[in-house]
Parts: structure tokens; sequence; C-alpha cells
């Protein structure tokens, strides 16, 4: 998505780094525990049950030992949001502080500037709230909804006037008219060709990103139109499928619990947060989508589905078990009562019944198996076959494979057929499993194989025995491209008073960082490099855990010796590759390249041989 208006400048992006609190992000996702300087927890970007994700708050810095995700603060939120680049920097600069430079708009290019979508929204969503307070009939339908002002205010309810061009000229001196319109706030008459507000008379719910951003809205009449609800139209932020309304409010609780209420509308999140149910989402009061259920089930493990006790909510729940059941969940039904959903029946029965009947939930497949399979199946082999048919395909969803024997012993049981028939023929009809991310507990890496050049760069930052920099090899001795980036930016701050140096002592890991700017790839191997640790020590953390090497993972031999041998490495691969390139230029008759590579090879055989200390003087550059 667009940045807006906003001009992503480095010094913007090392502020937003500098700022962001990495602790605070990862714990938006997940519970951390704190483990001598770092933090420890279940990693949010994959399923797990045992703890394989760190955070470094002093480096700024995470690693997954797990799926191998790492990087930094930004990247963090990238991968739990879906953010892009441009969006994480817009998101964390609001939320630490960080003031958002805008561009200048050149003469005459004020159409072909970007949308500033977001401002638009945020001034809309003022505006609602603005007119919520002022509307008498939007505080009475709130009242008669015994929706207390603490909730209205904790999910920025607002009320759009019912006027044609309200909202527009409330904001026609803030927002450009362009704005309004690519936000999907306004539109234009087909007929006149002149703009409208879309929203009219109605009680407005903002909708944001699981990260917190305001996306659209959606709007409740108040009056007789035949839309009762009316989203935002499709823009550039806001994609109906892909979102759940209320997850950025509940999903610190989900992931907590591990459970999720999924009901179908507004009211019914709001309802059930009423009522005690903090981790609620909804589908946006459409069908659920695999992407929507792919993104709960980030956050949960169990999902209990509250939709309406009618027999429409009865045809929605059996359309969204496979879906759930497909990225992992377990899956329970929670039943209000014939023609109820939360939050009708809190206003019935209150508060209680809505927390019984959650916490009553049955097993959904276990529901499916006795609605599939009538008593009398026993007695009519053609039904059996069919309803065996249908069990094999729901259960086959099922990823647990402890889980799903169970569910095949119950369907066996209840279709009377041995179960050794049943299962075998699941067997032969279960396709292989996938290797989608996120569908199962990723393996754990038993012992994580370092290259030479990452223990040498870890040895590099933890600053034992360094060598002084005049001393240090070219960055070319590091034939991995991120780890040379990485070096050539150590050495150009090792020794440096200023901007990151500490006269004469190796540069902190965040100074490093702060020169990498946005070479996303070399700053996730940082945090590779310098989070990560033995799988399975049992060590402590040395004094030197920016970036130290544990115990049982030091190279022999010291950091001179081993910068000595990525010399001597590239050395005898240099010369390798000179073979070929003196054959090719005497090939081409090429005299002057060719003097110069056989000087360049007879350097590097008395360097290979001792003759000369490798790499002096080299490292800066």
């Amino acid at each position: 998505m667009a940045l807006g208006n906003v001009n992503l400048t480095p010094q913007l992006i090392q502020a937003v780094r500098d700022a962001a609190d990495i602790t605070v992000i990862a714990e938006d996702h997940t519970r951390l525990k704190k483990s001598g300087r770092r933090y420890q927890g279940l990693c949010p970007l994959h399923k797990e049950k045992t703890p394989s994700f760190s955070v470094d708050p002093v480096q700024g810095l995470f690693y997954c030992f797990g799926c191998g995700q790492g990087g930094d603060a930004i990247k963090l939120h990238m991968l739990t949001t879906g953010d892009d680049f441009p969006a994480a920097i817009e998101s964390l600069a609001g939320r630490f502080g960080i003031p958002l430079p805008r561009r200048v708009e050149r003469a005459g290019r004020h159409d072909d500037r970007e949308r500033d979508l977001s401002g638009a929204l945020q001034a809309a969503a003022g505006y609602f709230a603005d007119q919520l307070k002022r509307s008498p009939a939007a505080q009475r339908y709130l009242e008669k909804r015994e929706i207390p002002r603490p909730l209205q205010e904790r999910f920025g309810l607002g009320y759009a006037p019912d006027s044609w061009d309200a909202l527009r000229k409330a904001l026609t001196e803030r927002v450009p008219l362009a704005d309004l319109m690519a936000s999907g706030l306004v539109g234009r008459s087909e007929k006149s060709g002149d703009p409208y507000d879309r929203f009219r008379h109605r009680l407005m719910f903002p909708i944001h990103n699981q990260a917190g951003r305001l996306v659209g809205f959606g709007g409740r009449t108040l009056g007789d139109d035949v839309a009762k609800y009316v989203n935002t139209a499709e823009t550039e932020q806001f994609h109906k499928g892909t979102l759940l309304y209320g997850l950025h409010l509940a999903k610190r609780e989900i992931r907590e619990s591990g459970r999720a209420l999924l009901v179908e509308g507004y009211f019914d999140v709001i309802g059930a947060v009423a009522a005690g149910i903090e981790g609620t989402v909804a589908s946006m009061g459409t069908a659920l989508t695999p992407e929507q259920a792919r993104l709960l089930s980030r956050y949960a493990e169990e999902a209990v589905v509250g939709y309406d006790g009618d027999s429409a909510g009865e045809t929605a729940f059996r359309r969204v078990l496979p879906l759930l059941l497909a990225e992992g969940l377990a899956v329970r039904r929670a039943r209000f009562g014939e023609g109820h959903d939360p939050d009708s029946l809190r206003l019935e029965a209150g508060p209680e019944a809505v927390v019984r009947a959650v916490n009553e939930a049955e097993d959904a497949v276990f529901l499916e198996i006795e609605r599939l399979v009538p008593r009398d199946a026993g007695n009519q082999p053609r039904l059996s076959a069919t309803a065996a048919a249908a069990l094999r395909e729901l259960v086959g969803m099922v990823a647990d494979p402890v889980a799903r024997h169970g569910y095949l012993r119950r369907a066996a049981e209840r279709l009377r057929v041995p179960e050794k028939v049943f299962f075998a023929q699941l067997a032969e009809r279960r396709p292989a499993p996938s290797a989608k991310a996120g569908s199962a507990e990723a393996p754990r890496a038993a012992g994580v194989v370092r290259s030479l050049e990452d223990r040498v760069l870890a040895r590099l930052f933890s600053g034992e025995g360094l060598p002084p920099p005049e001393e240090l090899p070219v960055p070319e001795v590091f034939l991995d491209p991120q780890c040379r980036n990485i070096y050539r930016v150590f050495c150009t701050l090792y020794g440096d008073e200023g901007d990151g140096g500490r006269g004469g002592s190796p540069p902190e890991a965040r100074a490093v960082l702060a020169h990498l700017g946005s070479d996303g790839g070399s700053i996730d191997r940082m945090a590779q490099i310098l989070v990560e640790a033995p799988a399975g020590s049992q060590e402590p953390e040395t004094p030197a855990s920016s970036g130290a090497l544990a115990p049982l993972e030091r190279d022999p031999g010291t950091v001179p010796e081993l910068l000595a041998t990525l010399s001597r490495r590239f050395q005898e691969k240099r010369l390798r590759d000179l073979v070929g390139e003196i054959s090719e230029a005497q090939r081409q008759g090429d005299a002057p390249l060719l003097a110069r590579l056989v000087e360049e090879k007879a350097l590097l055989s008395l360097q290979t041989k001792g003759t000369f200390r490798p790499g002096a003087g080299g490292g800066a550059g």
C-alpha cells in the first residue's frame, strides 16, 4: 500500500528503528518471559508448543529457532500485520511518536500526488465521533442496545448525518476531495457527476487491520434504507475478505487464552465484549474467507463459532467449519438459542447467559458427525455410504493426528462400520500433507549449523581479542553478500569516535543496524547471528551475549586466526578464478588486462605462502 504523502527518508527509517520497542511489538502477538537479557515466548509467526522465539531488546532484534525468521522491529511488524515496508514505517512512526515528514507537492502536479488515505480516514473518524455526540437519535439507539459510553469510545463509534454532503463540506479545507473519494468515503453520481457522501444517517463502525491501522468503515442504517449495513468500497487499504473486525483489540486476549469467539457482525462483537468475552472477532458480516481463517489461526488455537441460531446461521457454520479445520484450529459451536445472536441474548438474558453459552460450546466435528449420520443409518447402507464420504472429507481436514483418530473412531461407531475399514478408506483418499506455512508446528532446529562467516561476525561483535582496525582484512574475504555488508559497516565504524563508533572499541549492534539502513536481508542476517544460540544449550548467557557465541559453539583459535582463515579461503578462490580470467584475456588478446591479472595472481600467490600479512590495512575499504 502507498505511504500517502509521507516522505520516506533514511532519517525517518532510522528514527523509527531507534524508537520502536521490539518487545512491545512482540507482546502484541505473544506472551514473553524474561530470560537473562532477552525475552522468550511462543513464536507469533508459526504454530508451536515449545517456545522458540527470542527477542533482544538491547539490540532491537528477534529470531525464531523454529521457523528461522529474524530481523528488527520493522520486520517483525511487517510479518505480524501484513503491512509492506512503507506502511510499517508510517504505522510505527505514529505509534512511537516519530513526526512524519510530508512530501512537498510540485506545482501543477496536485492531481498526480499519492493519496493520503490514512489522513482522510482519520479525519472522517474524528468527524463521525463528534457527530455522534450531537445526534440524539444515534444516542437513543445506542442506549436501546445498552452500549455504554466507554465501549462506544473504545470501538470508536460515530454517526454519519442524514445529508448528501455534510462530511465533504466539513473536511473540504483539510482533506482534498480526491482523497475522500480514494478512501471510499465519497462517491460520484453517475447521472450528474456530482460528489456525494456514501454514508448517510448511519451508525459508523471504524474498521482496523490487525495492527490497529484504520482502513475503512462499516455503517448501520438508522432509517429505512434497504441496505441495513454498508461497508467502505474496496480500496488499496480496505479488502473486506482479508480483515476481521475487532481483531486489533482482541488479539492479545486471543493469544493469551488460545481461544477466539467468531461472530457475524459488528454489534455481535461489541455485545460479546460487553458480556466480558474480550477475544471476539467478526467476519465483516459476510461469509468467512480462507484468508480470514488463516489470519485467525495466527493468534488462536481454538475457534468458537458464535453465529446466529437460525437456519442461516447453521448453514454459515457448516460452511466455515472446513476452512477453520484446514488452518489447524480446533472448532466448537456455541448455541445462543433460536433467533438469538450474542448481542440479542445479552439484552434478553444478561451477560452471564452469553458467557455460559460460549463456555459450554460443543465440539463442532462431533456435532457434524451426529448431523450427517442418522441413528438408523446402520439399516440403510446407501445412506451410510453417503454419510461416510462426507465425514471422510470433513475429518480429513483435521491436521492433528490424535484428534483426527478420535473423530474417526466416533464416526465409525456412529456408522457401525469397523474402524479399520473406515480408516483404510480415509488413507486412500487423504491427500499428502502440504507444506503450507503455519498449518502445523514447524520443526524445531535440533542444532543450527552456522557458517564460518556467521561465527566470525559473532566473535567480532563480542569485542573479545579483536585486532586493531588497520589489521582487519578487506570485506571481500566474506563471500556471502549479507555477511560482507555487515562486516563492511563494522569495519567502517570500528575505531571511529563518532557516528556510532566508540573510539577503539567495536561498534554496537544498533550502530551497525543504523548504517545498514533498509537493507532488509543484512538486518535479518544480523538477527540470526546475534540472537541465535545453540539449541538445547543450558549454558548461561555470557556478558558478551549481545553477539558472542555461547561457549559450546565457540570456534578454536583467536579472532585474527579465524580472519586469516577467511583471507586464505578468499585468496585461494581468487587464484582459481584468475586462471580462467587470464586464459580468457589471452584468447581475447587484451594485453593490458592480461598484465594486471598476472600481477594480481603473483601477489596473491606470495600472500598464500605467508610472505605478506593477509589483508593488511584493508579493513575499512
